[in-house]
């Protein structure tokens, strides 16, 4: 692969569109990719039976088929070229080839081999159309299908392929070394590992299995774990936004940090508690940490799975294809998302909500608590898999609420870490 073109920013999930175009050639031309687009296709190998289907689809339904054409011509084509997608039968014989694929290591900054689906459809959903396919019920149940269907290659043994000290794999020495200076230790004292040797995979079964790694006990402490005014961060991640005096209603579409709780939460009945409070969002990566945790002592009083879709974004005029990551607010109101609402044993902080919005192919959100449980901060309650993603703190208005001095947009918050406290120990007016 070429050189990584990122230019380095918070929160980014891909590269620039050089890179994108790049990672697009090198991994998706193969023999009958590269056929002539005037070719008849009937030498080449069946399409997947869930990626027939998902073409089928399209070309049942008029409106859909409308859209998977037009979003093409109203795509950005740098010198009028768009890699080798041209068409969406091209574009379905790039999917099919993604399923049957594991994410390859692309370089320290270079996030786009951690969802490679992403990277082949993100020029188009910053297109009218492609906005109109992605929020379409039947597309992203389909779509819903299709990470199904990947889902159990990434969790089989096949997949470890990836795992080895191969070029552009993970455990070369330039992904060791990458992964090493982020958290400023080896690789293997940092991480939970059955085997020490990497040509074993360092004892990992899967890639998924590597996805969800967990840190050693001494990696992530929880400082102070007894003083009920200290909230942590329930993920490792890059701070978004802090936002107050958040709606119940609010034209979430508009750029500018814009929360709409009724949406967010899905029109639930404990959404009027929290009108007029608090969001903190943060942004994970594929090279980050993806379980959650309790960022309170507390009990879990509802938790719910809410479908959504996978590659909406908030259209705009950069012509940089990573619109999802210009659309962090956005998405925690349309995406696919898992609601944990924990009730503090402080009261002042009171009931609290974990929001984990799964993005892209990375929309599993595997709750791991239920209503009921016991949580002490730094509990485990749940976790993404395959790929990056963003989560949400939500508080009531009556939390005196304090960010600490460093908890600042685009800083990386380590997961269990102190991000606020409560101001004076008493509830506000």
């Amino acid at each position: 692969m070429s050189p990584c073109a990122y230019v380095p920013s918070h929160g980014r999930w891909i590269v620039h569109k050089p890179a994108l175009h790049g990672w697009t050639c090198d991994r998706l031309s193969q023999p009958r990719f590269q056929l002539p687009r005037d070719k008849k296709r009937s030498s080449d190998r069946k399409l997947a039976p869930v990626i027939q289907e998902f073409q089928q689809l399209i070309e049942d339904d008029p409106e859909l088929f409308m859209y998977f054409h037009t979003m093409f011509d109203e795509v950005q084509r740098p010198n009028g070229h768009l890699g080798l997608v041209h068409d969406y039968k091209e574009l379905m014989v790039a999917l099919d080839r993604i399923i049957i694929q594991a994410p390859r290591f692309g370089g320290a900054n270079n996030l786009v081999m951690g969802i490679p689906m992403y990277a082949v459809l993100a020029p188009f959903c910053n297109t009218l159309s492609g906005y109109n396919v992605f929020t379409n019920p039947k597309v992203n149940a389909q779509l819903h299908k299709i990470f199904d269907v990947w889902a159990e290659f990434l969790v089989s043994p096949a997949s470890r392929y990836v795992l080895t000290t191969k070029e552009q794999c993970w455990f070369s020495p330039t992904a060791l070394d990458a992964m090493s200076q982020r958290l400023g230790t080896s690789f293997y004292d940092a991480w939970v590992c059955r085997d020490s040797d990497p040509e074993k995979h360092y004892g990992f079964t899967s890639w998924d299995d590597f996805f969800t790694r967990r840190f050693r006990p001494h990696m992530r402490e929880v400082i102070d774990p007894d003083n009920p005014n200290l909230i942590t961060a329930a993920c490792e991640a890059h701070v978004h936004v802090i936002q107050s005096n958040v709606r119940a209603v609010d034209k979430f579409w508009i750029k500018g940090h814009s929360y709409s709780l009724s949406h967010m939460f899905s029109h639930d009945p404990f959404t009027p508690l929290f009108v007029g409070g608090t969001v903190y969002q943060g942004i994970l990566s594929s090279l980050d940490y993806h379980h959650w945790h309790s960022p309170v002592d507390g009990i879990v009083r509802k938790t719910r799975l809410i479908s959504g879709t996978y590659y909406a974004a908030r259209l705009d005029n950069d012509p940089d294809p990573d619109v999802v990551s210009r659309s962090q607010d956005f998405v925690t109101a349309i995406a696919a998302r898992a609601l944990i609402f924990i009730e503090s044993d402080n009261p002042v902080i009171g009931l609290m909500c974990f929001v984990a919005v799964g993005l892209g192919e990375v929309s599993t959100c595997e709750i791991t608590v239920k209503k009921g449980d016991r949580l002490k901060k730094g509990d485990d309650l749940g976790s993404f898999h395959f790929g990056g993603s963003t989560h949400c703190l939500v508080f009531r208005p009556q939390t005196p609420l304090k960010p600490f001095p460093h908890v600042q947009p685009g800083t990386v918050q380590n997961v269990n870490s102190n991000i606020f406290y409560i101001e004076d120990g008493t509830e506000r007016n």
